[in-house]
């Protein structure tokens, strides 16, 4: 379900509850065990719906900033290769920059 419904006073934590009780997905869901809760938004608005990255003293790394292909729903190792891009960054600006430190703010 997109985030985009028009319906301010629509649920989709009761909708999807709803849609469990249907007669198609009662039928499919009878006598299987949920085996964990987990919810996740997607990122569908392509480049343009990408968030601001950095930020001073915070980066957006992993599946923080939605780096998904809708059509594979795949994204596992873009969240990989962001968070290790991250971290040569961070260690080699460290190693660059001797002078920084936690007490200027800027670690």
């Amino acid at each position: 379900m997109a985030l985009d419904y028009s319906n301010p006073h629509m649920s989709p934590f009761r909708e999807f509850q709803r849609m469990k009780h249907h007669p198609h997905f009662a039928e499919i869901l009878t006598g299987g065990n949920r085996i964990s809760y987990g919810a996740r938004v997607l990122n569908e608005g392509g480049f343009q719906g990408i968030p601001r990255l950095t930020m001073p003293g915070a980066a957006l790394i992993g599946c923080s900033p939605g780096f998904l292909n809708v059509m594979k729903v795949k994204g596992v190792h873009n969240a990989i290769r962001t968070g290790r891009i991250a971290a040569e960054t961070i260690f080699s600006e460290l190693m660059s920059n001797p002078n920084i430190t936690s007490e200027d703010g800027n670690v």
